[in-house]
């Protein structure tokens, strides 16, 4: 696509469809994930279709995380425009570690909790520490934002990726004292703009899944890596 001339960066975030991990409860990483589930491919045409609706929102870049659900959701969502995906391995969910592909049941009996509650220092010996999977968010959105600057850009990655740039764009505290953002809905879109690259960032919206209205219950947000 023809490069963007204006001043202004704009992220739109889109996390991916339901994965089968989602709908059947297991921790997925790189080695497990199990792609997208019917209804996550559904939800995926249709943001296809609002977006495809959008002027404004037209991408000059489509980025996607390497994950195959992540993947497999760039690719439903940029056919309609013709634009080619590229994906990052930096975009991807935080790395679980030695309990990658258990069940939710089964990481609660082996490690006495539950996951996606308590990730310190990690979700399991092995996996990302926050200030790992942090330090990982910060250098993949400052490569994407200066290599894309006054461009607008599509990243279509996962519920931690986005928690995680909104408390680094929005330069939250961190630790106990951290805002705890919602883990954003299948397919919705978070959006930030920043008119010059010395600018602060404005978040536009979050966690926008307006285009899943009368197609799934709201409010039941699948957590998974």
């Amino acid at each position: 696509m023809s490069p963007n001339t204006s001043t202004t960066t704009r992220l739109l975030l889109i996390r991916h469809g339901e994965s089968k991990s989602n709908a059947e409860r297991w921790i997925s990483g790189h080695n497990t994930c199990g792609g997208l589930t019917d209804l996550g491919r559904a939800q995926a045409s249709l943001l296809s279709e609002r977006l495809a609706r959008s002027s404004s929102a037209a991408p000059d870049v489509v980025l996607s995380s390497t994950m195959p659900r992540a993947v497999a959701t760039a690719e439903i969502v940029a056919t309609p425009i013709g634009s080619p995906v590229r994906q990052m391995f930096d975009l991807s969910e935080r790395i679980p570690g030695e309990c990658e592909g258990v069940t939710f049941e089964e990481y609660h009996a082996t490690y006495g909790k539950f996951p996606f509650v308590d990730w310190e220092p990690a979700l399991s010996p092995g996996g990302e520490s926050n200030i790992e999977f942090l330090a990982r968010i910060t250098r993949v959105l400052a490569e994407v934002t200066a290599e894309h600057d006054g461009r607008t850009v599509w990243i279509v990655c996962h519920g931690g990726i986005i928690m995680g740039a909104t408390a680094l764009l929005m330069r939250t505290p961190g630790g106990a004292a951290a805002p705890q953002w919602q883990n954003p809905a299948n397919t919705s879109v978070t959006e930030f703009v920043r008119a010059t690259i010395d600018a602060r960032w404005t978040l536009q919206r979050y966690n926008d899944h307006a285009h899943l209205e009368g197609h799934q219950p709201l409010g039941d947000v699948a957590l998974s890596v």
